[in-house]
């Protein structure tokens, strides 16, 4: 009974393992992705208002903002990034921290994916860890603590200007 388990354990541990094309897929995928973002950031102009840069991809204004007066989760994602991009680091951090946290996963992304394609190592053997899982709940915690974060600076700085 107990070789059944080792065994199967070993096939299971074989297939998170085997690398393959498709995995090589997800790496271009992200480095491809990362890179337009990494351009894209770069080509904006942050507004200075600390919300509404994506306006200028087309994006109409946050709704959420406009009919509660509350920022969005998002709002000033693409503003933070669009300063990150720049490199002004600090101006990222003050509009919203989740934006220069995007940022910077966004360029550690792109060696990343090149080493572990370039390794080998399998995306599967990646998500099956359990450091992946205490990455992402982190960064989920993380995402609503920037998003109180800008509701207090958006309220601040209203009732400042008015």
């Amino acid at each position: 009974m107990e070789s059944i388990t080792i065994e199967t354990q070993d096939a299971e541990n074989r297939r998170i393992d085997n690398f393959s094309a498709g995995d090589r897929a997800i790496y271009l995928s992200i480095s491809f992705i990362s890179s337009i973002m990494l351009v894209t950031g770069r080509l904006l102009t942050p507004s200075s208002k600390g919300v509404g840069t994506h306006q200028q991809l087309g994006f109409p204004p946050c709704l959420f903002l406009h009919f509660t007066g509350v920022p969005c989760p998002n709002c000033g994602l693409t503003t933070s990034f669009a300063h990150a991009a720049r490199l002004s680091f600090k101006s990222a951090l003050l509009t919203q921290p989740f934006g220069l946290t995007v940022f910077a996963l966004a360029v550690i992304s792109l060696p990343l994916s090149a080493y572990l394609s370039f390794r080998k190592i399998s995306w599967k053997r990646i998500i099956y860890a359990t450091p992946a899982d205490r990455f992402i709940y982190s960064l989920m915690v993380f995402y609503i603590i920037c998003w109180i974060y800008k509701i207090l600076t958006m309220k601040f700085y209203s009732a400042a200007n008015n």
